[in-house]
């Protein structure tokens, strides 16, 4: 399998996806064929694909099923198959606390669509997740799908069926108020849309609860075969992919300078910039790569103001902003907007 800049995924995590997508009548050996995809996905002969067929694989299935709720809906497969050796892992764990903290280290086994990160909301935890892909339609189905997953998986795991987050935020706009019931009852809590990140927000005591079957000496032999994963696929992972993945962390905060990037991968700025070099692009490339990519995803999601957007991406001048949206898509940000906002 050819590397590309999203990276890989595991052929289990798309069999979810494609079992919901059954319920729209799709076959799955049709939209593998469709999307000039092997049919040993079905079967796991095939166990990963490149990003960038995942993506275009998600992308059809939004396409033909015509469901703004399509993502959210397939977190109701997972199983403890969809995150690969990684989901008998957190099986294995003792409390959900375990399981979360081993996730960041881990969850490259299951792919590189995204970045989950663990953060501090008052006397609750917030488990965040980015997406790293960069087609805008499919970014909040990808959403949906991994935080309500999680919240499956989280309730099979503790014997609790109807455990629910404290909340739930979506950066997005809110939908429609038919839609927005399907998400408050399959979360069964409150949902807040236009948030600052994508979270499930849990209280600290639901972490602690004991899961329904934990065999720490499984759990030890488990990781080591995760690590021998582990490894494998940080050689295969290319410098570029390694960059765009700290820049989609980094860019939540503040637009990420060159030493941040580079203490982040525990190299020099020198050595960031040589290692880039050899593989054709450079530091600013990437991060203008980042930016469009947020850009288009804020002004086709959201109702984020225009010069909020130019703010937040760091361009000191609406104007300057402006200018480069309208040399990445030859459009202004407003008549994008117009042109292809999905609200």
């Amino acid at each position: 399998m050819t590397e590309d800049r999203l990276g890989s995924a595991s052929t289990a995590a798309l069999r979810q996806y494609l079992r919901a997508a059954q319920d729209y009548g799709i076959e799955a050996e049709d939209a593998l064929v469709q999307n000039d995809l092997p049919v040993g996905i079905l079967d796991n002969s095939i166990t990963r694909v490149t990003g960038t067929e995942f993506q275009r694989l998600i992308r059809w299935l939004v396409d033909a099923c015509d469901d703004p709720l399509f993502g959210l809906k397939s977190g109701t497969y997972v199983q403890p198959g969809s995150y690969s050796i990684f989901g008998y892992m957190i099986m294995n764990c003792r409390s959900a606390r375990e399981a979360l903290h081993m996730t960041p280290m881990y969850e490259s086994i299951v792919g590189d669509m995204g970045v989950t990160k663990l953060e501090k909301a008052g006397p609750r935890l917030a488990v965040c997740w980015t997406c790293q892909y960069d087609d805008p339609v499919i970014i909040p189905h990808m959403i949906d799908n991994v935080l309500y997953s999680w919240t499956q998986f989280a309730r099979y795991l503790a014997d609790l069926p109807e455990g629910k987050p404290y909340c739930v935020q979506l950066e997005r706009d809110q939908p429609n108020s038919d839609e927005l019931a399907v998400y408050q009852d399959m979360f069964g809590c409150d949902i807040e849309f236009n948030a600052k990140r994508s979270a499930l927000i849990v209280d600290e005591e639901v972490l602690d609860i004991p899961l329904r079957q934990p065999d720490p000496g499984l759990l030890q032999s488990l990781t080591q075969q995760a690590e021998s994963m582990m490894d494998e696929i940080k050689q295969k992972k290319t410098i570029i992919l390694q960059v765009r993945a700290v820049l989609r962390r980094l860019m939540e905060h503040e637009l990420p300078r060159k030493e941040k990037v580079a203490e982040a991968l525990d190299m020099t700025e020198r050595t960031l910039q040589r290692r880039l070099q050899e593989a054709g692009t450079g530091y600013q490339n990437l991060l203008d790569d980042i930016r469009r990519e947020t850009a288009i995803e804020w002004l086709t999601t959201t109702h984020v103001a225009i010069n909020e957007i130019a703010s937040n991406l760091g361009f000191s001048e609406v104007r300057s902003f402006h200018r480069r949206f309208k040399s990445w898509t030859g459009h202004a940000p407003g008549e994008y907007r117009t042109l292809h906002s999905k609200s």
